[in-house]
C-alpha cells in the first residue's frame, strides 16, 4: 500500500540543516581530533591524554580540548537533529534557522575550546554557549507542536 506524505514549502532548508551540515561539522570535528592527537602523542585506543602528559604538553591540553568538545557535540547531534526534523514540519522556515544558530554555536564552541589556554581550564567554550539556546528553542518548539497534536 502507497503511502504518500505532504512537506510543507521549505522543509528542504531543515534538511539540509540537520542531515547535511550537522554530519558535516560532526565529520570537520573528529578530523581536529585526529590531527591533534598525531601531535599530542596520544595512542589509540586512549581516548584522552593523562594528567601527566597535559602537564608537560600544550598539544596533549589541546587534544583534550577538542575531543571533549567533540564528544559534548556527538552528544547532542542526536537529540537535535530529530528536533529540527519534527519541528521543520511545522514551522519549516523558523526551523532551520534555529538550526543555523546552532551550528554556529556548535563552531564557536569548539574553536575556544580549542583555543583556550590552560589557566582557563576550557574557558574559551563559553563563547559558543548560545547554542544552548537555539537547542532549548528547538525543545520548546517541540513541546508546542506535540501539544497542538493532541
Amino acid at each position: 500500500m502507497p503511502l504518500t506524505v505532504t512537506l510543507p514549502d521549505g522543509y528542504g532548508y531543515t534538511v539540509l540543516v540537520a542531515l547535511g551540515m550537522i554530519p558535516v561539522l560532526g565529520f570537520a570535528q573528529g578530523s581536529v581530533v585526529t590531527t591533534l592527537r598525531a601531535a599530542a602523542k596520544v595512542p589509540y585506543p586512549n581516548p584522552y591524554a593523562t594528567a601527566d602528559q597535559v602537564k608537560n604538553s600544550k598539544e596533549a591540553y589541546k587534544f583534550n580540548c577538542a575531543q571533549r568538545a567533540h564528544g559534548n557535540l556527538l552528544e547532542n547531534m542526536p537529540q537535535t537533529m530529530a528536533l529540527l526534523l519534527f519541528n521543520g514540519l511545522f514551522f519549516p522556515l523558523a526551523t532551520p534557522v534555529l538550526g543555523l544558530l546552532w551550528v554556529g554555536g556548535r563552531v564557536l564552541y569548539a574553536y575556544g575550546y580549542v583555543t583556550s589556554s590552560m589557566e582557563s581550564r576550557g574557558g574559551g567554550r563559553r563563547i559558543g554557549g548560545a547554542f544552548w539556546l537555539a537547542q532549548l528553542g528547538l525543545l520548546g518548539l517541540s513541546v508546542y507542536n506535540a501539544l497542538q497534536m493532541l
